[in-house]
């Protein structure tokens, strides 16, 4: 007979239903032999990598994780098995989760928590009891035979639960006056100070490139500013984040088509992120002072939309031709950026946004670009989402991407000469309305934002992408020299 030289990891789910809690236990080869499994059930295994036991009232579901020959589980093994484990126990709704796992350890061990407490995670609206989806109220871990558990961890999953509802939701809830409320929320719970500038007003503070895009639609546009006092020193340059928060992306007069428009209540994505990653730094109280600014506008259609080609003129004071209405992101976050950073004078800048097709097509939905003005800064912002299980991979902006900006009429033009280079033409755009002297990173999600089917730890849907980068970033930095 033939041996498999593949190592394997094994999640053991037992379930008793008289207590409703479950335990996962997540073995190697090397433990194998404590599961006491027959040939037919190793079999069984090996076919459908998935075996249930039943022992009078005990249910245990054992799920088989295979690697490369000889080659030890990795992270992204463990992280499988147990977003596995969880959703296993979910389905048995079991109200009580507890894992238990003998890890390298090496291994992060907080990775195997955010991977269970982001699975135990579903939004929906279905109405019917036999169709709501069970999660477990309580989860824990046993690593190693000691008990793990991570505040700092539970934090950011909750701040990324947050955000995956908010993009999750439909557009006539999260609309900006629906973010403005959830910002309050925020506000009220961790008595952060909230202002907003709504409608208008806009115009009157010279946010001409919000108000337009936003101009149109039945919910009126605002720009929704949030701080927090965390430093020691309360007169410390913040950390400024910025969200795009299209709640809806019609693509204004330029029409986005069937196939597209579906998913455009996940164009608030970088806004969502942000308030995720707000909640997250002021529960956990941390050591820095960061506002939030979230422009938030509805791209719509009807008599009052802009139009492309229309001439706007933006806070900074550049004139801006639109190249096309459905490169409106850009438009609402280039007044956010110059007049947060005129408000504030920010140590740094991140902006996150859903802002380009053109990042997906280069990326794929497995990484978020990222592009600056400052290489350290750069290198800060990818380790923060290393240390999160978030991939950011740094693009460039050209100087021919700038060049592509130049425009006959106006002081700049908002899209680029061609389809190509998309995502770092938008990038060079948003530079224009930074200062060269403030250190600034912009983060395009437009792929990781949401997942097209369940995979390891996240569910279809939003996946709460770019808040554990920005928690990390704030938790570690340091500042520049200019």
């Amino acid at each position: 007979m033939l041996r498999s030289t593949a190592k394997t990891a094994i999640a053991v789910l037992k379930y008793t239903s008289r207590q409703a809690s479950g335990l996962a236990r997540i073995v190697t080869t090397s433990t194998v032999g404590d599961l006491k499994l027959s040939s037919a059930q190793h079999a069984d295994l090996e076919a459908s990598k998935s075996l249930i036991r039943y022992n009078g009232d005990e249910r245990e579901l054992i799920q088989l994780i295979k690697t490369k020959a000889e080659a030890s589980p990795t992270v992204s093994d463990y992280q499988t098995a147990v977003a596995a484990a969880v959703r296993g126990l979910n389905a048995l709704k079991c109200t009580n989760i507890h894992i238990h796992a003998d890890v390298d350890a090496a291994l992060p061990q907080s990775d195997l928590l955010q991977a269970a407490l982001m699975t135990n995670d579903c939004f929906h609206r279905k109405t019917q009891a036999d169709d709501k989806p069970s999660l477990a109220s309580e989860i824990s871990l046993t690593l190693n035979g000691k008990r793990f558990d991570s505040t700092y961890t539970r934090a950011i999953c909750e701040g990324a639960k947050l955000t995956r509802r908010l993009v999750n939701e439909r557009a006539d809830i999260a609309s900006p006056a629906g973010m403005q409320a959830e910002a309050q929320v925020i506000a009220d719970t961790f008595d952060l100070k909230l202002t907003a500038i709504v409608g208008e007003k806009l115009l009157d503070e010279r946010l001409g490139m919000i108000h337009a895009v936003g101009r149109a639609a039945r919910v009126p546009p605002r720009l929704v500013m949030l701080e927090y006092d965390g430093a020691d020193n309360i007169d410390e340059a913040p950390i400024m984040l910025v969200g795009k928060g299209v709640t809806f992306d019609t693509g204004g007069l330029n029409l986005k088509p069937t196939g597209f428009i579906e998913t455009m209540h996940f164009d608030m994505g970088g806004s969502g992120a942000v308030l995720g990653a707000m909640h997250a730094i002021a529960s956990l109280k941390l050591k820095a002072n960061v506002v939030a600014l979230l422009p938030l506008a509805e791209n719509a259609i009807g008599k009052d939309a802009y139009k492309p080609m229309d001439f706007l003129t933006s806070y900074k004071g550049l004139t801006v031709s639109v190249g096309n209405t459905d490169a409106e992101g850009r438009l609402v976050l280039a007044d956010a950026l110059t007049y947060g950073e005129e408000k504030y004078k920010p140590a740094a800048i991140v902006d996150v946004a859903t802002l380009t097709g053109a990042c997906v097509v280069a990326l794929g939905p497995y990484a978020a670009g990222v592009f600056s003005n400052n290489e350290a800064m750069v290198q800060d912002i990818i380790q923060a989402g290393r240390e999160g299980n978030e991939v950011l991979w740094h693009l460039p902006i050209l100087p021919q991407h700038v060049a592509e900006l130049k425009c006959t009429f106006t002081d700049v033009s908002s899209t680029g000469e061609s389809r190509y280079g998309g995502a770092s033409t938008a990038a060079a755009f948003l530079q224009k309305f930074v200062k060269e002297t403030t250190p600034w990173t912009h983060i395009d999600i437009a792929g990781p934002v949401d997942a097209a089917k369940a995979d390891s730890y996240n569910n279809k849907g939003a996946t709460g992408f770019g808040v554990a980068s920005l928690v990390n970033f704030v938790n570690n930095f340091k500042g520049y020299s200019t």
